[in-house]
Protein backbone atom coordinates (compact mmCIF):
# COMPACT_ATOMS: atom_id res chain seq x y z
CA UNK A 1 0.00 0.00 0.00
CA UNK A 2 3.05 2.64 0.74
CA UNK A 3 4.36 1.88 -2.83
CA UNK A 4 0.79 2.98 -4.08
CA UNK A 5 0.71 5.87 -2.34
CA UNK A 6 4.23 6.97 -2.88
CA UNK A 7 3.55 6.47 -7.06
CA UNK A 8 0.32 8.25 -6.61
CA UNK A 9 2.08 11.36 -4.98
CA UNK A 10 5.01 11.23 -7.94
CA UNK A 11 2.55 10.95 -10.56
CA UNK A 12 0.66 13.56 -8.93
CA UNK A 13 4.25 15.94 -8.68
CA UNK A 14 4.91 15.22 -12.30
CA UNK A 15 1.15 16.22 -13.26
CA UNK A 16 1.41 19.31 -11.49
CA UNK A 17 5.14 20.13 -12.85
CA UNK A 18 3.63 19.70 -16.23
CA UNK A 19 0.78 22.08 -15.46
CA UNK A 20 2.62 24.39 -14.04
CA UNK A 21 5.16 24.80 -16.80
CA UNK A 22 2.84 24.84 -19.57
CA UNK A 23 0.86 27.28 -18.00
CA UNK A 24 3.93 29.85 -17.22
CA UNK A 25 4.68 28.45 -21.09
CA UNK A 26 1.13 30.47 -21.92
CA UNK A 27 1.93 33.29 -20.53
CA UNK A 28 5.03 33.93 -22.15
CA UNK A 29 4.35 32.89 -25.86
CA UNK A 30 1.72 31.86 -28.44
CA UNK A 31 0.53 28.05 -28.43
CA UNK A 32 2.55 27.41 -31.25
CA UNK A 33 5.74 28.76 -30.40
CA UNK A 34 5.24 26.34 -27.00
CA UNK A 35 6.95 22.73 -27.86
CA UNK A 36 6.88 19.40 -25.67
CA UNK A 37 10.52 19.79 -26.06
CA UNK A 38 11.27 23.00 -24.07
CA UNK A 39 8.12 21.68 -21.66
CA UNK A 40 9.89 18.55 -20.22
CA UNK A 41 13.24 20.96 -19.88
CA UNK A 42 11.68 23.53 -17.97
CA UNK A 43 9.55 20.96 -15.82
CA UNK A 44 12.70 18.55 -15.25
CA UNK A 45 11.52 15.82 -16.47
CA UNK A 46 11.59 12.95 -19.12
CA UNK A 47 10.02 12.89 -22.75
CA UNK A 48 8.96 9.90 -21.89
CA UNK A 49 7.30 10.92 -18.82
CA UNK A 50 5.20 13.00 -20.61
CA UNK A 51 4.19 10.79 -22.58
CA UNK A 52 2.84 8.70 -20.05
CA UNK A 53 0.59 11.31 -19.31
CA UNK A 54 -0.54 12.92 -22.48
CA UNK A 55 -0.35 12.28 -26.25
CA UNK A 56 0.41 15.89 -26.72
CA UNK A 57 -0.21 19.44 -25.85
CA UNK A 58 -3.52 19.41 -27.49
CA UNK A 59 -4.43 17.30 -24.62
CA UNK A 60 -3.04 19.03 -21.65
CA UNK A 61 -4.76 22.62 -23.18
CA UNK A 62 -8.24 20.35 -23.50
CA UNK A 63 -7.64 19.66 -19.66
CA UNK A 64 -7.62 23.40 -19.03
CA UNK A 65 -10.07 24.58 -20.48
CA UNK A 66 -12.12 22.14 -18.76
CA UNK A 67 -10.71 23.49 -15.79
CA UNK A 68 -11.09 26.54 -16.46
CA UNK A 69 -14.65 26.17 -17.35
CA UNK A 70 -15.85 24.12 -14.65
CA UNK A 71 -14.98 26.41 -11.91
CA UNK A 72 -17.01 29.00 -13.90
CA UNK A 73 -19.78 26.22 -13.91
CA UNK A 74 -20.09 25.33 -10.10
CA UNK A 75 -21.38 29.03 -9.38
CA UNK A 76 -24.68 28.90 -9.03
CA UNK A 77 -26.35 31.76 -10.78
CA UNK A 78 -29.80 32.68 -11.99
CA UNK A 79 -31.02 34.55 -15.06
CA UNK A 80 -34.86 34.24 -13.81
CA UNK A 81 -34.29 38.71 -13.66
CA UNK A 82 -32.92 41.76 -14.63
CA UNK A 83 -31.31 42.14 -10.97
CA UNK A 84 -29.72 38.64 -11.56
CA UNK A 85 -28.30 39.38 -14.53
CA UNK A 86 -27.15 43.10 -13.68
CA UNK A 87 -25.71 40.56 -10.91
CA UNK A 88 -24.15 38.22 -13.27
CA UNK A 89 -22.33 40.85 -15.37
CA UNK A 90 -20.63 42.22 -11.95
CA UNK A 91 -19.71 38.85 -10.68
CA UNK A 92 -18.52 38.39 -14.24
CA UNK A 93 -16.16 41.16 -14.74
CA UNK A 94 -15.07 41.36 -10.99
CA UNK A 95 -14.09 38.18 -11.49
CA UNK A 96 -11.96 39.15 -14.91
CA UNK A 97 -10.58 41.89 -13.36
CA UNK A 98 -8.99 39.65 -10.50
CA UNK A 99 -8.19 36.55 -12.55
CA UNK A 100 -4.93 35.38 -12.85
CA UNK A 101 -2.36 36.64 -16.06
CA UNK A 102 -3.09 33.05 -17.79
CA UNK A 103 -7.05 33.51 -17.82
CA UNK A 104 -6.65 36.87 -19.31
CA UNK A 105 -4.13 35.68 -22.05
CA UNK A 106 -6.40 33.01 -22.85
CA UNK A 107 -9.22 35.40 -23.34
CA UNK A 108 -7.58 38.59 -24.93
CA UNK A 109 -4.42 37.16 -26.44
CA UNK A 110 -5.50 36.73 -30.09
CA UNK A 111 -3.99 33.65 -30.54
CA UNK A 112 -5.73 32.16 -27.65
CA UNK A 113 -9.03 33.65 -28.29
CA UNK A 114 -10.15 30.49 -29.91
CA UNK A 115 -9.24 28.63 -26.60
CA UNK A 116 -11.61 31.15 -24.32
CA UNK A 117 -14.40 30.39 -27.04
CA UNK A 118 -14.56 26.84 -26.35
CA UNK A 119 -14.14 27.63 -22.43
CA UNK A 120 -17.13 30.29 -23.08
CA UNK A 121 -19.10 27.86 -25.31
CA UNK A 122 -18.93 25.24 -22.66
CA UNK A 123 -20.38 27.65 -20.14
CA UNK A 124 -22.58 29.02 -21.64
CA UNK A 125 -24.57 25.84 -23.09
CA UNK A 126 -24.22 24.84 -19.73
CA UNK A 127 -26.11 27.81 -18.44
CA UNK A 128 -28.53 27.92 -21.19
CA UNK A 129 -29.69 23.95 -20.49
CA UNK A 130 -29.94 24.63 -16.14
CA UNK A 131 -31.80 27.86 -17.06
CA UNK A 132 -33.97 26.56 -20.42
CA UNK A 133 -36.94 28.21 -19.95
CA UNK A 134 -36.30 31.17 -17.73
CA UNK A 135 -36.99 34.00 -20.60
CA UNK A 136 -39.71 32.45 -21.72
CA UNK A 137 -38.58 32.22 -25.13
CA UNK A 138 -38.33 29.39 -27.84
CA UNK A 139 -35.37 27.29 -27.93
CA UNK A 140 -34.19 29.28 -30.28
CA UNK A 141 -34.50 32.48 -28.99
CA UNK A 142 -32.93 31.73 -25.77
CA UNK A 143 -29.96 30.48 -27.70
CA UNK A 144 -29.52 33.91 -29.02
CA UNK A 145 -29.92 35.47 -25.80
CA UNK A 146 -27.27 32.85 -24.39
CA UNK A 147 -25.10 33.89 -27.47
CA UNK A 148 -25.57 37.64 -26.86
CA UNK A 149 -24.71 37.87 -23.69
CA UNK A 150 -21.43 35.20 -23.46
CA UNK A 151 -20.16 37.09 -26.26
CA UNK A 152 -20.42 40.53 -25.37
CA UNK A 153 -19.22 40.03 -21.73
CA UNK A 154 -15.80 38.78 -23.27
CA UNK A 155 -15.84 41.35 -26.24
CA UNK A 156 -16.47 44.15 -23.69
CA UNK A 157 -13.71 42.76 -20.77
CA UNK A 158 -11.17 42.50 -24.00
CA UNK A 159 -11.86 45.75 -25.01
CA UNK A 160 -10.96 47.00 -21.57
CA UNK A 161 -7.91 45.08 -21.30
CA UNK A 162 -6.89 46.48 -24.54
CA UNK A 163 -7.59 50.07 -24.29
CA UNK A 164 -5.17 49.42 -20.89
CA UNK A 165 -7.64 48.93 -18.34
CA UNK A 166 -7.59 53.00 -18.25
CA UNK A 167 -11.44 53.00 -17.53
CA UNK A 168 -12.12 52.43 -13.80
CA UNK A 169 -13.71 48.96 -13.28
CA UNK A 170 -17.12 49.88 -11.79
CA UNK A 171 -17.28 52.40 -15.27
CA UNK A 172 -16.50 49.31 -17.24
CA UNK A 173 -19.12 47.28 -15.24
CA UNK A 174 -21.99 50.11 -15.41
CA UNK A 175 -20.98 50.56 -19.31
CA UNK A 176 -21.49 46.76 -19.77
CA UNK A 177 -24.19 46.66 -17.81
CA UNK A 178 -25.92 49.28 -20.04
CA UNK A 179 -25.05 47.71 -23.06
CA UNK A 180 -25.89 43.78 -22.33
CA UNK A 181 -28.84 44.79 -20.34
CA UNK A 182 -30.34 47.37 -22.70
CA UNK A 183 -28.49 47.56 -26.33
CA UNK A 184 -26.81 49.67 -27.49
CA UNK A 185 -30.33 52.51 -27.14
CA UNK A 186 -28.89 52.63 -23.87
CA UNK A 187 -25.83 54.80 -24.62
CA UNK A 188 -26.53 55.81 -28.20
CA UNK A 189 -28.21 59.45 -27.76
CA UNK A 190 -30.58 59.96 -30.95
CA UNK A 191 -32.14 58.11 -32.85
Amino acid sequence: MEKRKTEDLRVRKTKEAIHHTFKQMICEMDYEQITIKELTERAQINRKTFYLHYTGLDDLLVELQEEIADNFIRRKVSYGSMKDIRDLIRLFFEHAANMPLLHERLMCSGSYQPVWEKINKRIMDYRRETNRGVFGLNEYAENLVFAYYGANSSLLYRQWVEDGKKLPLEELIEVATKLICNGMSSVVKGK
